[in-house]
């Protein structure tokens, strides 16, 4: 239940501000409407009728006691002073209805001081609704309408209402965009620069102003972000300095080998060296890792130029060039992730070529290297891209593989705003994909 109803609510914090207030202010909207109506408005409405009848009721019976030439001035004194209209004849009745609740508190008062029900009938006077009664019958036998224009009452509930609601509505979003901006846009400073951080880049310190927590908030991760540049450049600098130490052993190693006598198997010899290479490439490899927490700043680049470069340097790949293709990407960084998949497609496909593939849109660009290999397990994908792992069934130390290779790649993408994916290929083998960031300058066709 909690989750279907936590389904229901507003996803953004304005959008939870916004139900807060509205909820809130509606809630005391409405206690403090009622509180009015039935404290101030319906007992002066109660009195104001009451009052009225007794004008209406003397207004009549005086008009019946005057004589008869005296009539008229009284009908327009009333107008005058009361806007009280008396007329012997019955009015055109509207058929319109008309939204007037005080009309139901003065037939409530006219039939408490006649002692009879009373219901009155509206009609229409230079386009203005009138409201009137007969009470000639209840003073004298002679009938005798009095009404009044509903203007005379001078209220308009519609009116206020709208009026009420058009102003509390605009209150409620102007103290939402004003509540949700200040807790909202510290936090979009703090996702903005915890993003840069997940790039490896070093963000510039939030300001450690405004609300007490938000302000606490942007002063830890400050703290947290210089942490961790700090940890990363010592690590760089150790694995620099253990690939430096490890190096020049193994550089006395290979002389040693040389060295041997003629009479040493050539076995032995070769299972040597090639141990050498690994670790000389392992080693490479660790030093590589450490230092591609660095952006590389971004080039505007032909990309089918750039994939033809990188087909030319190789064989058995199939590259078929398109329409231009242009984007703003960090070309180094590029290259070496598509040179690491292209070297482990090789490695591991086989004698079957393996395929580039370039899908330039406008929103994204994706380039692809296809590969019929033994391919990996879906629920091995992600684990991949860990240091140090390796399949141990189909890519080990002897085809090559240290386990570095698309930790460095996954690296290098996350550093420049790309994204490396490994999806199973239809019919076996592999696909490596890597997104290109949005940016300017993508036209796909510039001929």
């Amino acid at each position: 239940m909690s989750r279907w109803w936590a389904s229901l609510l507003p996803a953004t914090l304005f959008g939870r501000t916004l139900l807060t207030l509205i909820l809130t202010f509606g809630a005391f909207t409405l206690v403090t409407a009622s509180a009015i109506v039935v404290y101030v408005l319906l007992p002066l409405s109660q009195r104001s009728a009451a009052d009225l009848a007794n004008i209406m009721v003397l207004a009549a019976r005086t008009f019946h006691q005057l004589p008869p030439e005296s009539r008229a001035n009284y009908r327009r004194h009333l107008i005058d002073q009361y806007r009280l209209g008396l007329d012997e004849q019955p009015p055109v009745v509207d058929h319109q209805r008309h939204f007037f609740p005080y009309r139901w508190r003065l037939e409530q008062a006219l039939s408490k001081r006649l002692g009879r029900p009373v219901e009155m009938i509206s009609a229409s006077n230079a386009g203005e609704p009138w409201f009137w009664v007969e009470i000639g019958r209840d003073i004298d036998e002679e009938p005798l309408w009095i009404g009044f224009p509903r203007s005379r009452i001078g209220t308009q509930p519609l009116l206020g209402l709208t009026i009420i609601a058009l102003v509390a509505v605009g209150l409620i979003l102007l103290t939402a965009l004003i509540l949700a901006g200040q807790v909202s846009r510290p936090v979009r400073r703090l996702a903005k620069a915890a993003e840069e951080v997940a790039f490896g880049r070093s963000p510039q310190d939030l300001p450690e102003t405004g609300l007490v927590e938000l302000a606490n908030l942007a002063r830890r991760f400050n703290q947290t972000s210089r942490q961790v540049r700090e940890l990363l450049a010592d690590r760089t600098l150790l694995l620099t300095g253990i690939s430096h130490d490890l190096r020049t052993p193994l550089t006395r190693l290979r002389l040693a080998v040389a060295m041997l006598p003629e009479g040493t198997p050539p076995e032995l010899t070769q299972r040597l060296e090639r141990d050498i290479d690994e670790m000389n490439t392992l080693i490479g490899q660790a030093l590589e890792l450490g230092r591609t927490l660095g952006a590389e700043p971004p080039e505007m680049v032909e990309l089918n130029t750039l994939l033809t470069e990188v087909v030319a340097k190789r064989s058995h790949l199939l590259w078929t060039p398109g329409p231009d293709c242009y984007r703003a990407v960090a070309v180094l960084a590029l290259r070496r992730i598509l040179a690491n998949l292209v070297e482990n497609a090789l490695r591991y496909g086989g004698e079957q070529p393996v395929e580039l593939r370039l899908d330039c849109q406008e929103e994204a660009v994706a380039i692809e290297v296809l590969d019929r290999g033994p391919g990996i397990p879906e629920s091995e994908l992600e684990a991949v891209f860990r240091p140090f792992y390796r399949l141990e069934s189909s890519r080990n130390r002897r085809t090559g593989g240290t386990g570095l290779g698309l930790a460095v790649a996954q690296q290098l993408a996350r550093a420049n705003r790309m994204e490396l994916t490994l999806t199973p290929r239809p019919g076996g083998g592999m696909i490596g994909r890597v997104w290109l960031p949005a940016g300017k300058g993508g036209d796909r066709d510039r001929s």
